[in-house]
């Protein structure tokens, strides 16, 4: 396995858990077209969903993916430079993580409504 730095790995978490969370709204849409149940409101829902997994997150990771390329370059080739490289990028991802965490709550409100819509479908 490929050694994956302590940022790296908080990176690749956000956005295994936003994907995680945009599977379920999908799944809870599918759910809601099985009760009849669906609407505009519940397809503007996954709509956001997936725009949060799929474009704010990639466009808020750009600079922190940049970097995590050019630590990759270095990790074998100039280790001093990789770890200066990598502080960079922990500072950038730290710096990132209340953006990083509005997402997220956004999903987390978005999954509540969906849920909300199927327990009122039933």
């Amino acid at each position: 396995m490929t050694y994956r730095p302590a940022p790296l790995r908080l990176l690749d978490h956000h956005f295994a858990v936003s994907g995680i969370l945009h599977a379920y709204a999908f799944d809870l849409r599918r759910e809601l077209l099985e009760l009849g149940g669906d609407d505009d409101r519940a397809r503007k829902l996954v709509q956001e969903s997936a725009a949060v997994t799929l474009e704010r997150m990639p466009e808020l990771a750009r600079e922190v993916r940049s970097l995590e390329l050019e630590w990759d370059q270095q990790e074998l080739l100039d280790p001093p430079a990789a770890e200066r490289t990598l502080d960079r990028l922990a500072d950038l991802l730290a710096g990132l993580a209340p953006e990083f965490a509005a997402l997220r709550g956004r999903q987390d409100q978005v999954i509540a409504e969906l849920l909300d819509l199927v327990r009122h479908a039933r």
